[in-house]
């Protein structure tokens, strides 16, 4: 469900609930409200006639909601008068009958002895029988048994008619309404007169309509508790929809902070819940996530073959720099030998060749180096006992400077391996072989189907050097002037192979162990 129809739906039930609640005040509270209102009122009104009747003795000054229902009755303390006074004015209602004289005497002694006042239930019954009797034995044949006077009048009419209909109902009964107001009620009175071929029917009704004042001040009076529960509801609501909406959106947003501030090869999915437009976004997220993610680890392995790129040229021009070395030397060497004709050397004839051979191998080395670029391994099947005697071939000079002898023990075997890197690992461990061995000491080279050995006799590592033996630049501390780079290029070559070098110390000597498998 999208964010839209969220908020219609948020809308819907708010405003229900509003309607609602509007409604259960109108039906429930209101009714109770206006009842208990008008009990107050009612019981304030009747308290302040009381009062004020009883300081005016009259209804000059009194205020009545409804002065057509409302009568005042005063008592004296001795005679035969009764005094009744409404908005009207005030009437003496003086007793003839003995009987009803004497029970207005009761009257008078029991509301002055309260504690008395049980005994009245006693005479309850002779009380209004004598009432009836004293009426039904005067009425309609002498004289009333009481007296009636108007001794005082407002001399004012207090009802004013407002507004007068006639209905008729059927062709045989009409509906009169007469609408009048006395300055504080409103009133209406029903006349309904049905005539027909045996009767003349008359019905009458009065009523008093309430003042819409009346409502308006319950209303009012609620407002702050109906404006406080509307709010209220509106807080609440808003509130629990808006974190709906906030919390997925601060989880993104915490989520991207996350991201920010770590590897984003670490990325975890966020899960956002629902169908609206922030789980879309959430999902998006993700997906972009997961595609940084990849492209990062994409850009880790280009960087990862790079360096081992740049490693590899490193490696292999350090290398050919070494391999440089002994084709250098032994030019410089013959060269030399045949400048100052020293021995054999003056048949130039015979070493030019020799020295033609070792610019060969320079040039060699130089093109590899100008096809640095050619990083693929390139195997085919290599005779090993023939690369071996082309290497001792190159370092024939300086074998025969230092009167070194070459003990061979090579089997004919062949490997599917790379020529150019098979070749400088077995050069650089014989030249690391030649270099450390002093003169007229012997080199064995043995060459079995798993492994070729290369042992130079009289030569020693420091045992401390061992374990550090391959890295690069390190080199025992003998006259030999090593760089420290052999043995760190065939170690590295090798591994790109799959093989595997060892040095060891041995009786007088020291011995390379180069594993094929």
């Amino acid at each position: 469900m999208n964010l839209s129809k969220k908020t219609f739906i948020y809308s819907f039930i708010l405003s229900g609930g509003i309607v609602t609640l509007i409604i259960i005040y109108f039906v429930v509270i209101l009714p109770s409200l206006y009842i208990d209102h008008l009990s107050k009122s009612h019981y304030q009104s009747i308290k302040k006639i009381q009062e004020n009747y009883i300081k005016d003795k009259n209804y000059n000054n009194i205020y009545s909601p409804n002065p057509s229902g409302t009568v005042s009755v005063r008592i004296p303390s001795d005679g035969n008068s009764i005094y009744a006074s409404n908005s009207f004015g005030t009437s003496r209602i003086t007793i003839k009958d003995i009987d009803l004289v004497n029970l207005l005497d009761d009257v008078r002694y029991y509301t002055k002895n309260i504690d008395e006042a049980k005994e009245v239930e006693k005479y309850e019954s002779k009380f209004f029988d004598t009432i009836k009797k004293s009426f039904n034995k005067n009425t309609f044949i002498q004289e009333l048994p009481v007296e009636f006077k108007f001794i005082e009048s407002n001399n004012k009419n207090p009802f004013n008619e407002s507004s007068y209909k006639m209905n008729v109902v059927s062709d045989d009964t009409i509906i009169y309404e007469f609408n009048s107001f006395d300055g504080i009620n409103y009133y209406t009175f029903y006349s309904a007169i049905t005539i027909s071929n045996e009767d003349i029917i008359l019905s009458l009704l009065s009523v008093m309509t309430p003042k819409i004042e009346e409502i308006t001040s319950i209303v009012f009076q609620s407002l702050p508790m109906i404006v406080s529960v509307l709010i209220l509801i509106i807080l609440v609501s808003t509130y629990y929809f808006s974190r709906k909406i906030i919390i997925p959106i601060k989880k993104l947003a915490n989520h991207a902070e996350f991201m920010k501030n770590n590897n984003i090869s670490n990325v975890y999915p966020i899960e956002i819940k629902g169908e609206d437009e922030i789980s879309v976004l959430g999902n998006t997220l993700n997906e972009l996530y997961i595609k940084l993610n990849e492209s990062f680890k994409s850009l880790e392995e280009k960087n990862k073959l790079l360096i081992a790129e740049n490693k590899r040229q490193d490696v292999f021009l350090r290398a050919s720099s070494h391999q440089l070395k002994t084709p250098v030397a032994a030019s410089l060497l013959l060269i030399e030998s045949m400048i100052d004709e020293v021995g054999k050397y003056k048949n130039t004839k015979e070493h030019l060749p020799k020295v033609k051979v070792q610019l060969q191998a320079i040039r060699k080395i130089i093109d590899e180096i100008l096809n640095l670029n050619n990083k693929d391994l390139n195997k085919k099947m290599i005779d090993i006992k023939d690369l071996i005697d082309e290497i001792i071939n190159q370092h024939e000079i300086q074998i025969k400077e230092k009167f070194i002898n070459v003990e061979s023990k090579i089997n004919n075997i062949t490997l599917d391996t790379d020529y150019h890197l098979m070749y400088k690992i077995i050069d650089n461990l014989i030249t690391n072989a030649i270099n450390y061995t002093s003169e007229k000491n012997d080199i064995k080279i043995i060459l079995s189907d798993d492994s070729l050995k290369i042992i130079n006799y009289g030569s020693h590592i420091d045992e401390e050097l061992l374990p550090n033996i391959f890295d690069a630049f390190v080199s025992s501390n003998s006259e030999s002037r090593g760089n420290g780079l052999g043995l760190y290029i065939a170690y590295y070559y090798s591994n790109l192979l799959g093989y595997k070098i060892e040095i060891n110390n041995i009786s007088n000597g020291v011995e390379a162990i180069l594993s094929f498998i």
